[in-house]
């Protein structure tokens, strides 16, 4: 079995196995990652017996491309990756009318977490997602940019999984994603989202000072919180924000809080006022989404909450000094908004057609 040309480690140890100098591995980075050079052949800059070597060992996709399918208004494109190993994992390609393009990537097969909101956590855990899987879906979306002569700016671990549960990879992922001898995309520019691990949390603020960081909140109580994220259980709302507080403390960052806005849920007004007492004086802003429909929406009985509710809770925020942003949804006809991925091929869910 070939291993994955993004895996920096076992590339190194093959060089250095055989005889060849280090700086011959960044002539590699700058002919894959600068130059888009997909065929070890095309490599000019390394001698013939490298060439020979990286094909023997070497591939460039460890992901294949099942589907890619981009929204009505062309902002949007949704990747279907298959694995190696015969699973199926998500990104998203999303073009702002600013021009700036973000690109949000999965770090597991599926996901643990069971947010009742959220159509991943239907396909359960299969497993974490290895760094150059995590690595390989950026370098296609940046691939694909390039091919439109555009280029990619941001990227948000938003995608299927949690990804402080895959510290070690998201770890790797990102200092490679950032260098500047490979993908350079700037630390700031990168957003980390997580449901609320405390631990990750802390080792993330220690490793990635720079780097962003995003709370899926959804409500700021924990009597409220715990019935639709089983996460704060373990990690109630005291916890975590001691634990945030620690993080805008030693960086000096904003974090973004996600508030996904369900009918009848999380949107009694009460609320918005304890939001704005639980954020009031501290580095936060949040995003309110409004609630997307997904397969399990009938059974759940969730739906969306009205816009003059949200803009309620937005204008009530503003009392508490805390800025708020009511998120435009633009990826719901190909199943791409938030909530919505669960590896779902022209309009049917590849998970359940599996168990059938």
């Amino acid at each position: 079995m070939k291993y994955s040309i993004h895996n920096e480690s076992k590339v190194k140890e093959l060089l250095k196995e055989n005889g060849f100098p280090e700086f011959r591995y960044k002539q590699i980075a700058n002919a894959i990652y600068k130059n888009y050079i997909k065929d070890f052949h095309e490599m000019g800059t390394i001698p013939k017996k490298m060439r020979e070597m990286l094909d023997e060992n070497f591939s460039f996709e460890t992901l294949s491309v099942d589907t890619l399918v981009t929204s009505a208004d062309g902002q949007t494109t949704k990747l279907l990756f298959k694995t190696s190993k015969g699973e199926f994992i998500e990104a998203v390609i999303m073009r702002h009318k600013s021009g700036r393009n973000t690109l949000c990537i999965s770090c597991q097969v599926g996901c643990p977490m069971a947010c009742t909101f959220c159509a991943t956590w239907k396909l359960g855990l299969l497993r974490n997602l290895e760094a150059s899987e995590i690595i390989e879906q950026v370098y296609f979306a940046c691939d694909l940019l390039n091919s439109e002569w555009d280029f990619l700016r941001n990227i948000v671990y938003m995608g299927m999984g949690e990804p402080f549960l895959n510290y070690d990879n998201l770890k790797t992922s990102i200092e490679f994603i950032t260098h500047q001898d490979k993908i350079a995309i700037a630390n700031r520019r990168v957003t980390v989202s997580t449901c609320g691990i405390v631990p990750g949390i802390n080792k993330f603020t220690n490793d990635f000072p720079q780097t962003s960081l995003a709370i899926s909140l959804h409500a700021p109580n924990d009597e409220v919180r715990s019935s639709i994220m089983p996460v704060d259980h373990t990690y109630p709302v005291k916890k975590l924000m001691e634990s945030l507080d620690n993080y805008t403390d030693k960086t000096n960052k904003r974090i973004f809080y996600e508030y996904i806005m369900i009918n009848w849920v999380n949107d009694h007004i009460k609320l918005a006022d304890e939001l704005g007492q639980l954020l009031e004086g501290k580095l936060a802003h949040v995003n309110f989404i409004p609630y997307n429909a997904w397969e399990g929406t009938s059974s759940d009985g969730y739906t969306t909450t009205p816009r003059f509710i949200i803009e309620k809770f937005q204008k009530i925020l503003t009392k508490y000094w805390v800025v708020s942003t009511i998120r435009h949804t633009m990826w719901d006809d190909i199943d791409a908004a938030c909530g919505q991925l669960a590896n779902k091929k022209e309009g049917e869910s590849l998970s359940l057609k599996e168990e059938k």
